[in-house]
């Protein structure tokens, strides 16, 4: 059985964003990083709209 991500637009959008800011390639290991790159930029951006929320 494989393992399958369904991805959202938005991640789409943010990991093609990332590859192109870093000029990844299509290797198996940079597809990776772009991947661990956009989910902790999306979990940081989380924490700070959170952070923002909780100091108004």
């Amino acid at each position: 059985m494989a393992n399958i991500i369904i991805k959202s637009d938005e991640r789409r959008a943010l990991e093609r964003k990332v590859a192109r800011d870093f000029r990844a390639g299509s290797t198996g290991e940079q597809r990776e990083a772009v991947e661990v790159i956009a989910a902790k930029s999306r979990e940081a951006y989380a924490e700070a709209k959170k952070m923002e929320a909780k100091y108004k």
